[in-house]
């Protein structure tokens, strides 16, 4: 690939990737705005308590004398901790992604 064609790469690219910025910024700023770090860390509390329940019901398979959970309550608090996380994940990434305006303190 010569100069001249790695330049125009390099262009499309970061024109793609400022548009696609732009894009997330337009659909998503109206959603989350305002966001406030209590908003975030209530979130995070929200997918610690999934995590917790879902740990939970995994420590009662092993414990004697207790009603173990059935495979179906274990799915259930399975797919509610990752769905929670999930999402996490996603508005970390929109906040990494410079998709939304931050607080600033």
């Amino acid at each position: 690939m010569s100069d001249s064609d790695l330049r125009k790469h390099q262009y499309f690219s970061q024109s793609i990737e400022q548009a696609i910025r732009m894009a997330n910024r337009e659909v998503l700023h109206p959603i989350v705005d305002p966001l406030t770090q209590a908003k975030i860390l209530s979130v995070a509390v929200e997918v610690a308590k999934r995590r917790g329940h879902y740990i939970d019901a995994t420590l009662k398979l092993g414990k004697v004398g207790e009603t173990p959970p059935s495979g179906e309550e274990l799915r259930k608090f399975r797919i509610e901790f990752e769905e929670a996380r999930d999402g996490f994940t996603a508005l970390m990434t929109v906040i990494e992604r410079n998709y939304i305006d931050v607080p600033i303190n």
